[in-house]
């Protein structure tokens, strides 16, 4: 019941974003609409209003990690409902572009708190893959704020408010929605910060405050490494139940190369995934000769959806037994390069077949729905690897605020491939030109990405990331399992994972 109210966090958080979204309205009700240059700008200003407020995550991480994650989480779903209800009466691009600030600085308490919650209620590895798995199966049903609107927008059209306000209805919906998500999760969703008493209590019994025994070093335990001698094999410790670490400050975590490197890589993820799904209402249905896929609107946003809800599938299906397979590292990185390569093989081939419009659309849909696969396989496993880099559950809000605030590069992405596609005029050259720059930019933001995500370590690494003296490692994730596991217990589960924790890349967790 945990895991399904914290997913209820994040479908309400995905309903109110679509809903709020005019870009997606537009390119589900209105075709004209879909390729005009003017309207993609208006709409991509909004939408940069919007990654903007999402910086906030950094503040919500913060106060998760000394408050809690429940009260965060549910101011922020008030703050959406508000949203949804003050959408409701906006009637211009300036209010609009305000509220939709509103609902990225709200939103982003939510994604923040709902990655945090997983990651706390998250006991092994396996676990973590097959519960972050679900999140994009989950955001599908933002399709539901859409439906919506298509449903009750201009459904009352008699008296003058709703004319007035003619989306007043959907998002009076979408806002009714939203309080019944919070009830239930007044009522029924339970903190997962670990508190004290957690630390001092396991299935075996409760324990005094303070506890000594001989068990692995530090390092190992964190490290998931074998000692390096015999002499170093096991070290006497003496465990304080009551002394609750502080969480780590937002100073200590910039000075984490190995989150840094995590941060770099997923900011160059954000501006190219953002910069393909700003440009793909223009870029699929200009014509092939202005770097366009050269496809309808209708046909256009059925592939959307279909390579969403396709993608989401596979994602639940396969990312656990793919992660355990690949291996965590090289399964991130393989996704990192293969986006350099959708950029360019997408206009090649549709130049290449513009004689047939029947392969156009099959090879352009197939290009936007493995884009949209490989996105959604690079953000969950960047968001596990976030849980690998954090020290502890307390420091975990903190780490996914700033690893989320990295998606205001989506907001530069938006504001500045409209901006590039209104400078190339509505000429056939200049749009022709602009495309295939465009296409070309995206490709080599994807490099540097790639290049980057060499770098990037599958964990932390004791005195260059986090430093020794500042870690508790009895209250780590898996507080309990230095209780409950003797070393070969925990040597057994590493092994059936290939002898690192995901079997590969072993070299990336040395110190």
């Amino acid at each position: 019941m945990q895991l399904g109210l914290i997913y209820s966090l994040h479908l309400a958080e995905a309903i109110v974003a679509s809903s709020l979204q005019p870009q997606l309205y537009m390119l589900l009700r209105d075709e004209k609409l879909c390729g005009d240059v003017n309207s993609v700008y208006w709409t991509g200003v909004v939408e940069t209003v919007f990654a903007i407020g999402s910086v906030a995550g950094l503040f919500w991480g913060w106060l998760g990690d000394r408050l809690g994650r429940r009260p965060v989480a549910l101011a922020g779903m008030v703050g959406m409902a508000a949203s949804c209800f003050a959408m409701g009466f906006s009637t211009g691009i300036v209010s609009c572009a305000l509220i939709r600030g509103f609902a990225g600085l709200m939103g982003s308490s939510m994604r923040v708190m709902v990655w945090t919650m997983l990651g706390d209620v998250s006991d092994t590895s396996k676990a973590k893959a097959r519960n972050f798995s679900r999140m994009p199966l989950v955001a599908t049903g933002g399709i539901i704020g859409p439906l919506l609107q298509a449903l009750l927008a201009n459904r009352f059209s008699n008296s003058e408010v709703w004319k007035k306000f003619p989306i007043l209805s959907s998002q009076l919906a979408c806002a009714g929605l939203m309080v019944l998500f919070f009830c239930a999760n007044f009522f029924f969703l339970k903190e997962t910060l670990p508190s004290n008493d957690d630390c001092g209590v396991s299935d075996i019994g409760s324990f005094t405050d303070r506890y000594s025994g001989e068990y692995s070093t530090e390092k190992d335990i964190f490290l998931g490494q074998e000692p390096s001698s015999p002499t170093e094999q096991y070290t006497t410790y003496t465990y304080s139940y009551n002394d609750k670490p502080k969480p780590l400050g937002f100073s200590a975590a910039i000075r984490a190369p190995s989150l840094l490197v995590l941060l770099a890589s997923f900011s160059f993820l954000c501006l190219h995934s953002a910069s393909f799904d700003q440009l793909l209402p223009l870029l699929g249905n200009a014509s092939i000769e202005n770097g366009g896929l050269g496809l309808p609107c209708s046909f256009l946003s059925l592939v959307v959806i279909g390579a969403s809800s396709s993608a989401a599938v596979i994602v639940y299906t396969t990312f656990s037994k793919a992660v355990e397979r690949v291996g965590l590292l090289r399964l991130y990185r393989v996704c990192c390069w293969l986006f350099p390569l959708i950029y360019v093989l997408t206009p090649v081939l549709s130049a290449l077949f513009r004689s047939s419009q029947t392969v156009i659309a099959i090879s352009s849909a197939g290009s936007i729905f493995t884009k949209t696969l490989v996105t959604s396989f690079a953000q969950t496993l960047v968001v596990f690897l976030v849980t690998n880099a954090s020290p502890d559950a307390y420091s975990l809000g903190s780490i996914m605020g700033l690893m989320h605030s990295a998606s205001v590069f989506r907001g530069f992405a938006v504001a500045g491939t409209g901006a590039a596609w209104l400078l190339g005029g509505d000429d056939g050259e200049g749009m022709g030109v602009m495309g295939l720059l465009l296409w070309c930019g995206m490709a080599g933001v994807a490099i540097c990405g790639a290049v980057t995500a060499w770098f990037v370590k599958e964990r932390a690494r004791v005195n260059r990331d986090w430093m020794a003296s500042a870690l508790k490692w009895e209250i780590c994730y898996e507080n309990d399992s230095w209780v409950m596991e003797e070393e070969e217990g925990r040597r057994e589960s590493r092994e059936s994972w290939g002898g690192s924790e995901f079997g590969s890349d072993a070299e990336s967790i040395v110190v």
